[in-house]
């Protein structure tokens, strides 16, 4: 069964957070603290979709129904990130396990700068990536650095998405349709990763 994708050109704003799975115990007597890093994390969207009416409205309104609330998944290829210019085509030089923040690549072009996102996998594991350093390629070798961290092991010649890059997103929660005069249909998303 295909994952569904999200219609972009109904998006108005979109709020993209990572979140990370650290807590901290503070002491009421001293006020010192300890941190605990679990070492997970993963995206979190609020997503504002355009006013809409008529078909279109039903239309987006029976595509957050048919993905019954928590229990369906889409893929969301983000619109605020830009597809970078002669970045090459990519690909994972050295194998990787899960956990990993790194990568060995190659058939880089001008490379990426920090800031800059790829996706690895495709549909269902489907994962979003934010460059933490600028890559500079040696040739058309480079090392990237990234987070979050792997989520899965990332075996040699795997592509790293940069056209439109993607993230499988479930529903945080069910989606309101609010309704207002003159059929006009608003939509507020909160979704989280998929993992």
């Amino acid at each position: 069964m295909a994952i569904p994708v999200l219609p972009l050109t109904l998006v108005s704003s979109l709020e993209r957070r990572l979140v990370t799975s650290v807590a901290e115990a503070r002491s009421p007597f001293t006020g010192t603290s300890q941190i605990q890093d679990w070492g997970a994390s993963w995206w979190e969207y609020q997503i504002e979709m355009a006013v809409t009416q008529g078909a279109k409205a039903r239309r987006l309104s029976a595509f957050f129904a048919a993905l019954g609330g928590l229990r369906g998944r889409f893929l969301f290829p983000d619109p605020s990130i830009e597809v970078p210019v002669a970045a090459g085509n990519p690909y994972v030089t050295e194998a990787q396990v899960a956990g990993a923040t790194s990568l060995r690549t190659a058939g880089w072009g001008l490379g990426l700068r920090a800031g800059d996102f790829f996706q690895l996998g495709s549909d269902a594991t489907a994962r979003l990536y934010q460059v933490t350093a600028d890559v500079t390629p040696f040739g058309s070798e480079a090392v990237i650095s990234f987070v979050p961290p792997l989520r899965a092991s990332v075996p040699v010649g795997t592509l790293l998405g940069l056209d439109a890059p993607s993230v499988l997103l479930r529903l945080m929660a069910p989606v309101p349709s609010v309704i207002g005069r003159a059929d006009q249909h608003r939509f507020t998303i909160l979704a989280r990763e998929a993992l």
